[in-house]
């Protein structure tokens, strides 16, 4: 590929003796003719040296040579295209390697050092013991701008919080969490405010200063968080109004602390500004004699607009407010063997790269970043124009520290690569891919979502978002931390979210992720395929909040006009896809030639054309997990086929599928007026629940005027005919509901009972079920909801189990049962007809999945790797995956490898939550 090639030529030009050589040194001077022996000492002299040079020979390769040294600086050095190179003869601003001090690095600081301190009148809080707390004095620096971040010797320090940051839970401790009891995460509230946070009384505060401080806090869903300025505090009521209104609002129990309190200046470490004052106060962790102590001054410490042709190689940055490079319309552009570490605030990024092509980060170490660690928003969706911009070979942990959505890498972009990085330790994803045409290739990314739920080591998604291929990464580890303090909750590995279309996801190696391998939200013809999902999803189902975890999950949208699709993303995606399609090229994308006007399906589901095949899923270790959990998915449009499934050979694969093996005897004669015979005026009259059929009855009937009817189907049988009806006052069953009377069965045993369904102009499904209802008992069995096509009579069967004493769900008060029909919409009409009740021999759960039409050539046998418990997942010669056509992945070639652009061979991974697992303690909610 041509930015590969390009990438190499400027690697050759690096240390190419013709070239044209500018030396700077913090200890230089820019009267000096910028030589080795007598270099300048800013680097905008070099920059402008190197310009009046590439004016008199713009083909000669120049270089500007830093030498060893701390670099100051108090402004961003901006670059542009006066400052390009050629792609023969590019600008390269590097290290110069001084054999005096070959370990030395030239280090940008994008800030200055704070010196003067003397130990303040002010001691802090009582707890702090008093006089440890100096200050300095920021008039002669001329700071006077609020800045959040200081560093100590180069390690951030903490901006002074209520409640203290907890170094023994750093994830789940140290919050405080807003009064009141939490709603349904998922329920609008009319009138709900989004500035306003109430403190719980025991968190009640006494500040001085209240609009000085800013809170951090995670709200409503916990998905990100926000850290916004106070506006106003009122302590009679606890209240503090932000000074703008968030996305969500701020409810009972979401987590928050508070930021930049003068009187929370109390823990060592802690610091806090008087910007007014201009003071700084801190609390040192140790005695401050030979410190170091710097602020930021910059928001970026090399920005370019505009330029292309220019390698940065062999730098260090440190101590600024956003990011160490930011590139803006920028082209072939290399930013190499370089350090980026300590810097940035929420929306701040290692490197940023906005617009431009064929750009590169590679080799490079990024961490303790406060946003992301690479952000890229480049090329044109529409015109299908790609970036090719390029991260490669780097290694990016501890990001998003005040940005808890900072991702390790971060895509809204067309045509990005992302290939052989290690990412770990991350508060969200290690990779969020919005954009189409991406590239994820070849990286190992480990221990993700440490602060939020609902997500996945990689994620990305929406209408028209796709289009991406995900190959041969290593995926593992994925945590998950919920809103009520949990840890290991709702983290997938691979996430396809909000109809994501058109990815090809293949030769992943998914480990260790707590809810499942991967997830897809109504996503819509992803293809699948040839990965590894190993040991993923935990058997304890308490760990999970929705229920029993799972290898893989398929979760529908459907034609609820209240629903998600129709009742908000339809008209949205309309406009996408309009947009999209101008360009008659995207009609020919896969997923594309289904307008959203023209997606649902007969049976009113959305998610359609996913294919998952010939993958392994391999769970020895959790052989109670759901191998599959779908829901609003219809097994006709989404495919499974050819996969290798194995939990261990003791358990049997679950996958939530009733089924039925051989019929040992028709009980259909036992069903009580099974052919619905008309009920006469009497008996109507008689018993307010009578139905227009004989022993069929509403259950306990909420509409007054709902009436049904006997009415016969195109074959002359007679059907029961129910109109839609909803209350949504009514606590358990709030649609239109008939039972029949109750009947005997015998305990111990299988049955199937089937029936026809016709539904016109329904908006929702009928879900049929039987019950027993005694001594205080309710407990359904076979419950399974239908959607046949609109006018279109359907068969239809359930099938359960009716436990006998010493069986699992037995009760003793279990008696009769009773069959229910609800009608679970809010429009049109349900005709339920040809009743039949048998008894039948029980299929497995695999069986039952089969029966549907899933995996109908998939084998349940041990892939046989080498040693999966020591992680080697190569497959022996023998292995039945191999039968099934799996290929082998080339499972040498994923993550970083060593290179002349690599900063540091081997890679000596940091200490996290892997080397910690005591950090993963829950914290209850208020407890924090």
């Amino acid at each position: 590929m041509k930015h590969f090639i390009w990438f190499a030529v400027c690697s050759l030009s690096v240390a190419c003796a013709s070239a044209a050589e500018f030396h700077v040194s913090p200890n230089g001077s820019d009267e000096n003719p910028a030589t080795a022996a007598a270099p300048v000492k800013s680097l905008e002299k070099a920059r402008d040296l190197a310009r009046a040079a590439r004016k008199l020979k713009p083909e000669e390769p120049i270089n500007i040579l830093l030498q060893p040294g701390i670099y100051m600086l108090r402004k961003t050095v901006e670059f542009t295209k006066d400052d390009s190179g050629t792609e023969s003869a590019p600008l390269t601003i590097r290290a110069w390697n001084d054999p005096r001090s070959p370990n030395d690095w030239p280090k940008l600081v994008g800030g200055i050092v704070v010196s003067d301190w003397k130990k303040s009148d002010f001691t802090g809080n009582a707890s702090s013991g008093g006089g440890q707390v100096h200050e300095a004095d920021l008039k002669p620096l001329a700071i006077d701008r609020k800045f959040r971040q200081i560093y100590l010797n180069g390690t951030r320090q903490i901006w002074a919080r209520y409640p203290n940051y907890d170094p023994a839970l750093p994830y789940s401790g140290g919050w405080a969490y807003v009064d009141g009891k939490r709603p349904p995460m998922y329920t609008d509230i009319e009138g709900e405010r989004t500035d306003t946070v109430v403190m719980r009384a025991e968190d009640q505060r006494r500040w001085s200063r209240p609009t000085d401080g800013e809170v951090c806090i995670f709200p409503r869903y916990n998905w990100w968080n926000r850290i916004e300025k106070i506006q106003h505090f009122d302590p009679a009521t606890r209240t503090i109004t932000l000074d703008r209104k968030m996305q969500y609002a701020a409810r009972g129990e979401d987590r928050y602390a508070v930021f930049g309190m003068k009187e929370e200046l109390d823990a060592p470490g802690e610091w806090c500004q008087d910007v007014e004052a201009q003071k700084l106060y801190f609390l040192p962790p140790r005695t401050l004699g030979g410190s170091v102590v710097t602020v930021p001054t910059v928001d970026t410490i090399l920005n370019f607009t505009g330029a292309s042709n220019v390698v940065l190689r062999g730098l260090e940055f440190t101590c600024a407010e956003a990011r160490s490079v930011g590139l803006t319309n920028c082209e072939r552009i290399v930013v190499e063997k370089s350090l980026i570490h300590d810097l940035g605030y929420f929306s701040g990024a290692g490197i940023s790269i906005r617009g431009g092509r064929d750009c590169a980060v590679r080799g490079c170490n990024l961490w303790n970043l406060g946003g992301h660690g690479v952000e890229i928003y480049a090329g044109d969706k529409v015109k299908m124009e790609k970036c090719n911009h390029v991260v490669d070979n780097c290694y990016i942990h501890h990001v998003g520290q005040f940005n808890r959505h900072g991702i390790g890498l971060m895509l809204s972009s067309c045509g990005a690569i992302l290939s052989h990085n290690l990412i770990h330790d991350m508060p969200r994803c290690g990779v969020f891919y919005g954009g189409v045409l991406n590239t994820l290739e070849y990286n190992r990314i480990r221990h993700c979502n440490l602060e939020m739920e609902d997500t996945g080591c990689t994620y990305g998604g929406g209408w028209t978002g796709g289009w991406t291929t995900i190959r041969y990464n290593h995926c593992t580890d994925s945590i998950g931390l919920n809103n009520h303090g949990k840890f290991f909750v709702f983290a997938w590995g691979i996430y396809l979210d909000e109809s994501g279309c058109g990815f090809d996801v293949y030769g992943n190696i998914v480990e260790r992720c707590q809810v499942g391998a991967m997830h897809l939200h109504n996503a819509r013809e992803n293809h699948i395929y040839n990965n590894i999902f190993a040991e993923n999803a935990c058997s304890d189902p308490n760990l999970e909040r929705f229920g029993t975890t799972h290898q893989i999950s398929l979760q529908g949208w459907t034609d609820d006009p209240n629903g998600v699709f129709l009742g908000d993303r339809e008209p949205k995606m309309v406009k996408d896809y309009d947009r999209l399609v101008e360009n008659p090229e995207w009609k020919k994308m896969r997923g594309m030639a289904v307008p959203p006007k023209e997606t649902i399906l007969p049976d009113g589901t959305v998610m359609r054309g996913n294919r998952v095949e010939r993958n392994i899923f391999y769970y020895p270790c959790q052989p109670k997990s759901r191998y599959v959990r779908v829901s609003n998915c219809n097994l006709e449009a989404n495919i499974f086929d050819h996969n290798t499934v194995w939990n261990g050979g003791a358990e049997p694969i679950l996958t939530g599928r009733q089924g039925t093996g051989k019929v040992q005897a028709d009980l259909t004669q036992n069903i009580p007026n099974r052919q619905f015979p008309a009920a006469t005026e009497e008996q109507l009259k008689r018993d307010p629940n009578q139905t227009a059929a004989q022993g069929w009855y509403w259950y306990h009937k909420q509409f007054a005027d709902v009436k049904s009817e006997v009415v016969a189907d195109d074959e002359g049988r007679p059907t029961l005919r129910i109109p839609a009806a909803h209350n949504p006052e009514m606590k358990y069953i709030k649609y239109a509901c008939v039972r029949s009377e109750p009947f005997p069965v015998e305990p111990g045993k299988d049955y199937r009972l089937s029936f026809g369904l016709l539904t016109k102009d329904a908006s929702e499904a009928m879900t049929a079920r039987l019950v027993s209802e005694n001594g205080g008992l309710w407990r359904a069995f076979g419950s399974q909801s239908f959607r046949p096509q609109d006018g279109r009579r359907t068969e239809c069967q359930i099938a359960f189990h009716y436990p006998a004493k010493g069986e699992d769900n037995y009760d003793e008060r279990l008696g009769k049962l009773n069959i229910q029909f609800e009608f679970c919409s809010k429009t049109g009409t349900a005709e339920i007809g040809n009743l039949t009740l048998e008894e039948v021999l029980p299929a497995s759960e695999w069986e039952a999945w089969q029966q549907a039409g899933a995996d109908v050539h998939s084998i349940v046998a041990d892939p046989m790797f080498v040693d999966a418990e020591h992680g080697d997942f190569r497959l022996k010669p023998e292995s039945p995956a191999l039968k099934q056509g799996f290929e082998p992945l080339p499972l040498d070639k994923i993550g970083p490898y060593e290179d002349g652009a690599r900063v540091t061979w081997p890679i000596r991974e940091a200490e996290g939550v892997r080397e910690h697992p005591e950090w993963l303690r829950s914290v209850p909610i208020g407890e924090g």
